[in-house]
């Protein structure tokens, strides 16, 4: 009989373990992830933020009778 209450202990404190270890693997995925589409979001935040700059040298160059250089990313007048 105390052999049973031994195997059930052991049993116990393995599925235990198996838990905390389990739930602290998918909390650490859960934080990398977040970082990881915060990061995506800033990427994209800073290109269209840069877009929008290009845009407006763009239209700012042509509207003043200039040729855009897209090579060099100058105005030529």
């Amino acid at each position: 009989m105390l052999a049973w209450i031994k195997i059930g202990a052991v049993v116990a404190v393995i599925a235990a373990l198996v838990w905390s270890h389990r739930t602290a693997y998918h909390a650490g995925r859960a934080v990398e992830q977040a970082a990881y589409s915060e990061q995506i979001r800033k990427e994209n935040a800073d290109a269209s933020e840069a877009a929008e700059e290009w845009r407006a040298r763009y239209r700012l160059c042509t509207a003043g009778g200039g040729l855009y250089d897209f090579e060099t990313g100058a105005c030529e007048r």
